[in-house]
């Protein structure tokens, strides 16, 4: 059974070592595919790292594999790149914040994860309040153009640019079951609420359960129904209005981008096609 266990924790460092990242106990403990206690964990972890695992024992424990220890050293300097990365966008984070439309934004991808090159965008994930999808989106990506935050669609410099590239309207928090993969289970786990009103991020993981069946450990959090009806007549028009033109801006260029009355899909990444197939197999 301990076989069966350790080559699960190593499946799971694995897949971070794919990005570059060296978990703590925490993040192994949660995204571990096998039901398992603390303890238990930490028991198994002490006797793997003497010989199977290299652990960093320097402002928390980090874990990885001994063939990539080098990048325990990247890893700070990562950490401070996305450090400073999310101290720039904290007065647009701010100003989003005083819009009713805007219900939640999360910080997902490399910047979630402290692990930024310094070079990275900072992706961006936005509920909005129910009917205002493309009200929401428009505020967000105004206030990026004016505070020179915004990543255009061609640009090839996108150093500390906000990416927006995913919107949810807050009556359709569920993801597609097509796009409920390992890989997505992940993102979803690790997003960091920057703004959460009206407990919007407790309600996207309760709506989005199936993220447990992948990772049993991970957190659960309570919640409560909200329900909210934006009735008025202008801004409805309004949202009615924007929503016309940004669906003509949008299909002048789309590709592969997911467009819906309540969730918008951009910069969609496949995973599968990014890692190896040696790779796939290793952790698929």
């Amino acid at each position: 059974m301990n076989n069966n266990f350790e080559a699960s924790v190593l499946r799971t460092i694995r897949y971070f070592s794919f990005f570059k990242y060296p978990p703590d106990f925490e993040e192994i403990y949660t995204f571990l595919k096998k039901k398992s206690s603390k303890r238990g964990l930490a028991s198994i972890l002490e006797n793997m790292a003497k010989k199977k695992v290299i652990k960093r024992s320097q402002n928390g424990d980090l874990y990885t594999l001994p063939q990539y220890a080098n990048r325990l050293k990247i890893y700070d300097l990562r950490f401070k790149n996305s450090k400073e990365k999310i101290d720039k966008i904290k007065p647009y984070i701010k100003l989003l914040s005083f819009f009713p439309q805007i219900k939640l934004v999360g910080l997902s991808g490399t910047v979630a994860m402290m692990n930024a090159d310094e070079n990275d965008d900072i992706d961006l994930f936005t509920i909005t309040a129910r009917n205002r999808l493309f009200t929401g989106r428009i505020i967000a990506l105004v206030l990026s153009q004016i505070l020179g935050l915004r990543r255009t669609r061609t640009a090839n410099y996108f150093k500390n640019k906000v990416c927006l590239n995913l919107f949810f309207d807050e009556s359709d928090l569920r993801i597609p079951k097509y796009k409920q993969t390992e890989y997505v289970a992940h993102e979803v786990l690790q997003m960091k609420p920057l703004i959460n009103k009206n407990n919007t991020y407790e309600r996207f993981l309760d709506k989005n359960k199936w993220v447990y069946n992948f990772f049993p450990n991970a957190k659960k959090l309570k919640t409560q129904k909200i329900d909210e009806n934006n009735s008025n007549f202008l801004e409805n028009l309004v949202e009615n209005l924007l929503k016309k033109l940004q669906l003509i801006s949008i299909k002048q260029h789309q590709t592969s981008e997911i467009v819906t009355d309540t969730q918008l899909w951009f910069f969609p990444e496949d995973f599968e096609k990014k890692m190896p197939l040696t790779e796939q197999k290793k952790l698929f």
